[in-house]
């Protein structure tokens, strides 16, 4: 009977195996004696106790004092003795570098993290210096004074800037040629509609009318009889050498009627009186009527 016998790789690989699972126990039996070591022995029909955690290092207990401090000055030892927390201190520094104040102690309370137990326990030690607080503005000795005496004092020295002056009753003014402050003499006409009527006097070339006032959205009504009229200057407009834009300012020819203007100047021919404009359709007889004053035809 022959008998089997490895080659030298075989036998290589069957020591490498044995060496392998030699080590495997001796591992593995240290494994298992070490964690019995570590944990308690337990009595038959008691569990076996939790594991305590450890932890990863010491934290010391921090002693939190109370005592008076300025939030604005307060460095970060001191903060942190009060008790704030480290990300609390911080935010107070980040704050104060930004130029933010604490100016009174309830901007304390606004601090992020604060407890009702923090704040209650600091409230009455809030510091705040004199420099950080707002200023409490000063009234006025007018304004200490009876109500009436203002009055009094206002209707004594009156300003005829603001409070111009009024016309009385029988004085006009020159409706063509009185500037705003003129106007503001009027009884009933203010800041704005002494602009108003300046400004359409020019749009117009001037008033030929005391009721043309009545065209002034809102004017009042009773406001004529102040006014005088001289018509020696109004503004004429030359039909036929005027401007496309010229004869569109004007508040009674606007586009419809300064367009048939132009067209007919430059279809037809020059406009030689007011009667061509009456045969045109776009003009009224109402158009002609109000528009004859300020007209020019050459």
């Amino acid at each position: 009977m022959a008998y089997f016998e490895p080659t030298s790789s075989e036998r290589r690989g069957l020591i490498i195996l044995c060496v392998a699972l030699l080590l495997a126990l001796v591992v593995g039996g240290y494994v298992y004696v070490s964690r019995d070591a570590t944990e308690p022995a337990t009595v038959p029909g008691q569990t076996r106790p939790a594991k305590r955690q450890q932890p990863y290092y010491a934290q010391p207990v921090r002693q939190t004092e109370t005592f008076d401090f300025d939030p604005n000055e307060a460095d970060s030892t001191a903060l942190l003795r009060l008790g704030f927390a480290p990300y609390q201190v911080r935010g107070i520094y980040k704050y104060r570098a930004m130029g933010g104040r604490y100016h009174e102690p309830g901007d304390v309370k606004r601090i992020p993290g604060m407890t009702n137990e923090l704040w209650e326990r600091l409230q009455p030690h809030i510091r705040i210096g004199r420099k950080y607080q707002y200023v409490e503005p000063e009234r006025p000795e007018h304004a200490q004074r009876p109500q009436v005496d203002v009055y009094e004092q206002l209707a004594t020295h009156r300003d005829t800037v603001h409070y111009p002056v009024k016309l009385t009753e029988g004085t006009v003014v020159s409706l063509n040629t009185a500037d705003t402050t003129a106007l503001k003499k009027v009884p009933g006409i203010g800041s704005y509609y002494a602009r108003r009527i300046v400004d359409y006097r020019n749009k117009l070339g001037g008033f030929v009318s005391l009721a043309q006032l009545q065209e002034i959205e809102g004017m009042p009504e009773d406001v004529e009889r102040w006014f005088t009229l001289n018509t020696d200057s109004i503004r004429r407009i030359d039909v036929n050498h005027a401007t496309k834009n010229q004869l569109v300012r004007h508040p009674y020819l606007r586009v419809y009627r300064a367009r048939a203007i132009w067209d007919h100047r430059h279809n037809v021919g020059p406009l030689h009186s007011i009667d061509d404009l009456r045969r045109l359709p776009d003009f009224s007889e109402e158009d002609i009527r109000r528009l004859e004053p300020y007209l020019l035809f050459r």
